[in-house]
């Protein structure tokens, strides 16, 4: 699929009017950014973004064509590629989003009877999971805890801070909700904590009913979050649309970048179509750089790392939703790496050689070699301080 080189200025897609998926969180702000800053536009595309309640929902309508393409979870391309919680449908995807944005929020009830206090300066994971463990021992029922998918960063990223914290998942009732429930669910004490994507945890603290314990950044530091995403039967059948779409999303996670928190961002996120938020609360928690380490660009950001696709793998494997190698090929065809370097070269952008490195060991002072030349990637890491790779690179 990836060709040989791309000339942007001879791009004719073959589909110009599109509708792509997108769920009501601050990481779909690539999407609305490409709409609303005119960067889809400039790819001769018309594009509308379709809200969608569930990451079930975005799933079945990209399987059966309702949608074009979509934000996704991370894991879900490679799910669905391998028959996850519904019949196998081939995806991929050639561009990470986003990377971090998650975190772990107890309701305020159980948050002080554990006594877990709010600190400024952001959470201690590994203290707040000692109290909660501590706290475990007199509770004579399972905590009930929500996540927004059962193949998702956030479901195996609770399940990692639970495992650091020696809390059984025994002692839990995992339950899934769509991640706009989750401030109700907490208010009404429906459940005891969550795993959910921003903004729905820093609004469980401004409305007084949550409380963060650890955030996503700190359990797998920049690990991908977000994905585009699209069934392998559209990508080849509409080869040019897929750069044109990809051009302008790597053009929006740029502008992002250096306008995270400006007064425009947040005017297009609280608009109906999309979050449909009052704006106050968005810009005054400054969402984007709250202990979450998100980012849209720069580095790596934006790579696809296959060795990243073999740690969901084993994520899946650990949580007894899938058995296998974590060397399956299907990494190779959910993750377009080539693609992806495809367009990083016509943006004039450094992109990696490499498919697969070793996670968490390979961040401070390291190298990648790179299209352009040598290149520094984030920082990456995991709680436990622990090095994955694969035997084969």
């Amino acid at each position: 699929m990836s060709g040989t080189s791309l000339d942007m200025d001879r791009l004719v897609p073959e589909k110009t009017t599109l509708t792509l998926g997108f769920v009501a969180l601050l990481d779909s702000a690539p999407l609305v950014v490409a709409r609303e800053q005119g960067f889809f536009a400039e790819q001769g595309l018309e594009v509308r973004l379709q809200r969608e309640n569930s990451w079930a929902s975005v799933r079945d309508k990209v399987a059966y064509g309702l949608l074009d393409g979509a934000q996704m979870i991370a894991p879900m391309p490679l799910a669905s590629s391998l028959g996850l919680g519904a019949p196998p449908v081939a995806m991929e995807t050639a561009l990470v989003m986003s990377r971090n944005g998650n975190a772990i929020t107890l309701a305020k009830a159980l948050a002080d009877a554990a006594g877990i206090e709010a600190d400024p300066q952001g959470p201690d994971p590994l203290l707040t999971g000692r109290l909660l463990r501590a706290h475990l021992t007199g509770l004579e029922r399972p905590l009930k805890l929500a996540t927004v998918y059962p193949y998702s960063c956030h479901h195996y990223q609770l399940r990692y801070w639970l495992n650091m914290s020696g809390i059984s998942p025994r002692q839990v009732e995992f339950i899934g909700a769509p991640p706009r429930q989750m401030v109700d669910l907490l208010q009404t004490g429906q459940i005891d904590g969550c795993c959910v994507g921003e903004p729905w945890n820093s609004l469980a603290e401004v409305y007084g009913v949550g409380r963060i314990v650890a955030t996503g950044h700190q359990v797998w530091r920049n690990m991908m979050e977000k994905v585009f995403g699209v069934t392998r039967e559209w990508a080849a059948e509409h080869p040019q649309t897929y750069r044109a779409v990809l051009m302008a999303l790597m053009k929006a996670c740029r502008w992002l970048e250096s306008h995270q928190n400006s007064e425009e961002l947040f005017q297009w996120l609280s608009l109906p179509p999309y979050l449909d938020l009052e704006i106050e609360p968005l810009q005054s928690r400054g969402l984007f750089a709250r202990h979450l380490g998100q980012r849209f660009a720069g580095a790596d950001t934006n790579f696809p790392w296959r060795s990243q696709g073999a740690w969901l793998l084993g994520q899946m494997r650990e949580a007894g939703q899938w058995q296998g190698p974590l060397d399956n090929p299907v990494l190779d065809r959910v993750f377009n790496t080539g693609l992806y370097r495809e367009v990083a070269a016509a943006l004039g952008l450094n992109a990696p050689l490499a498919d697969y490195r070793i996670e968490g060991c390979d961040a401070e002072g390291g190298e990648l070699s790179g299209t352009l030349g040598a290149m520094v990637p984030n920082e990456n890491g995991f709680i436990d301080g622990i090095c994955f790779g694969l035997r084969h690179f």
